[in-house]
C-alpha cells in the first residue's frame, strides 16, 4: 500500500503534543498530510508543529482542552477555513488516574470519562460531516487493551476505553457506506509519560511510532476493506522481574 494517496490530505489529531499523538502527527506529515494539532500544552505542541513543518507540510495548532466541546468545534471549523478540507481524525487525547474503586476521587473519574470518552464522541461528531463532505477518509480512535480487559486500580479508565471501542463500532456502521474507515487501535503498554514510574522496561514496550504505523496502515488501507480494530501487544513482556 502506498502512502501517496495521503499527500495533500488534512488530518486533525488530538493529544498531539507528545507521545503517541506526536508520533502520529509526524508519521502522517511524513506521508504528506497537512496537520491540525490539538493539545493543552502550548509549548510541547509548538515542538510537534516544528517537527511536522520541517517535513514540508502545512500545520495549525490549537492549545485547548478537548473536554471543551465548543473550542473543539471552533478548531475543526478553523481547520476547514485554513487548510480547506478534513479527511482524517485521530482521537488520541486521554488521561489516566489510578485509584481503587472504593477510595477513588469522583472528580478524577469524571475527568477521565469527560476526556477519554465524552470528548472523543463530541470531536467525532464535529468532524464527521466535514469528512463526509470531503468524500470520505478515516476516523481513528486510540483506544487501549484496557478497553478489552479489566484490571485493578483503573475502573474509570477501563470503562472509558470500553466505551470508545463500542462507540467506534457503531460509528463504523453509521458511515461505512460513505467511504469512511473507522478503526479502534488497542495497544498494550506504550512507552509514554502515562506509564512513567511503573515496573516496566521501556525498550520492551510498544513504542509510540508502532502505534503511528498502525494509524498509517488504517489511513492507507484499500477502499474495499476496513481494519475496524487493531490490537497491539508488546512482543516480549515488559515487566521487570524482581523489582517492586
Amino acid at each position: 500500500m502506498s502512502n501517496a494517496p495521503l499527500h495533500g490530505k488534512v488530518a486533525f489529531i488530538t493529544g498531539a503534543s507528545r507521545g503517541i499523538g506526536r508520533a502520529v502527527a509526524m508519521r502522517l506529515a511524513g506521508a504528506g498530510c497537512n496537520v491540525a494539532l490539538v493539545a493543552r500544552g502550548a509549548e510541547s505542541l509548538a515542538e510537534t508543529e516544528a517537527l511536522c513543518r520541517a517535513l514540508g507540510v502545512k500545520t495549525l495548532t490549537f492549545a485547548i482542552d478537548v473536554a471543551d466541546s465548543d473550542l473543539v468545534a471552533n478548531a475543526v471549523k478553523t481547520t476547514i477555513q485554513c487548510l480547506g478540507d478534513l479527511h482524517i481524525l485521530v482521537n488520541n487525547a486521554g488521561v489516566m488516574v489510578q485509584s481503587s474503586a472504593d477510595t477513588a476521587d469522583l472528580s478524577d473519574w469524571e475527568r477521565i470519562i469527560r476526556v477519554n470518552l465524552t470528548a472523543v464522541m463530541h470531536t467525532t461528531r464535529h468532524a464527521l460531516p466535514w469528512i463526509e463532505k470531503a468524500g470520505g477518509g478515516s476516523v481513528i480512535f486510540i483506544a487501549s487493551l484496557s478497553g478489552k480487559t479489566s484490571h485493578k486500580g483503573s475502573a474509570a479508565y477501563c470503562a472509558s476505553k470500553h466505551g470508545v471501542i463500542g462507540f467506534a463500532g457503531s460509528v463504523f456502521e453509521d458511515v461505512r457506506e460513505k467511504g469512511i474507515k473507522v478503526s479502534a487501535i488497542c495497544p498494550g503498554f506504550v512507552n509514554t509519560d502515562m506509564i512513567t514510574g511503573r515496573n516496566l522496561d521501556p525498550e520492551k514496550m510498544i513504542q509510540p511510532e508502532d502505534v503511528a504505523d498502525a494509524v498509517l496502515f488504517v489511513a492507507t488501507f484499500p477502499a474495499t476493506g476496513c481494519p475496524t480494530e487493531i490490537v497491539i501487544r508488546p512482543q516480549r513482556t515488559p515487566y521487570i522481574a524482581g523489582v517492586d
